[in-house]
């Protein structure tokens, strides 16, 4: 009768490697969390006329799948004002502010819908250490500055092997040459893209 409530040998073994494989994906996890994030200078840079294969990190929190796509900045201007067209106002920039546009050609390359979301925001970083989080103008175009007038916010995402072309209109400091570094939502670095100062 004692051994009729003893557990079977395989089922032991069995708990004891489930256990284990839980402790070790646990134990990946932490080390992913306080893995050092790249410096700026070793996230790639993408200038105009460049194409760069990029990658967002599957989340399961908010349901996004790994992707990868292949972006392209076929322009980027800056100026201070952006013609709306009549009969709108020119879009002027703040004070010591000045516009960046830049315009992406963005064709999914992977077997899951590619979210364009992650190219219009961006942490904008100027030579002397400033930082801020800048995101995408609202109701600002760019094809008064001979740009696409499509904005990647109102563009559908490309699904395997489509592509779309739009713009991202940031404000960014004027006072000084920086960088705008795009993410996805783990803050995994994408590319980041070079501004200049004002003349």
């Amino acid at each position: 009768m004692g051994g009729s409530s003893r557990r079977p040998h395989g089922l032991v073994r069995l708990a004891a490697v489930g256990v284990a494989v839980v402790t070790g994906s646990a134990m990946w996890s932490l080390e992913a969390l306080a893995a050092p994030s790249p410096s700026p200078d070793d996230v790639r840079t993408l200038r105009q006329g460049q194409t760069l294969t990029v990658a967002i990190s599957p989340n399961d929190l908010f349901d996004i799948p790994a992707s990868s796509a292949d972006v392209t900045l076929t322009a980027v201007k800056q100026a201070d004002r952006l013609p709306q067209g009549e009969p709108l106002d020119p879009e002027v920039a703040e004070r010591g502010m000045t516009f960046v546009c830049l315009e992406f050609k963005v064709k999914n390359v992977s077997t899951e819908e590619f979210d364009t979301s992650h190219l219009t925001k961006a942490r904008w970083s100027g030579k002397d250490g400033e930082t801020k989080n800048v995101g995408q103008v609202i109701g600002a175009h760019c094809a008064g500055l001979g740009l696409v007038r499509e904005n990647l916010l109102t563009e559908p995402d490309p699904r395997p092997g489509e592509y779309v072309r739009g713009t991202t209109v940031f404000e960014v400091p004027d006072g000084q040459a920086g960088t705008l570094e795009f993410a996805d939502v783990a803050d995994h670095p994408l590319f980041k893209v070079e501004t200049t100062a004002s003349p």
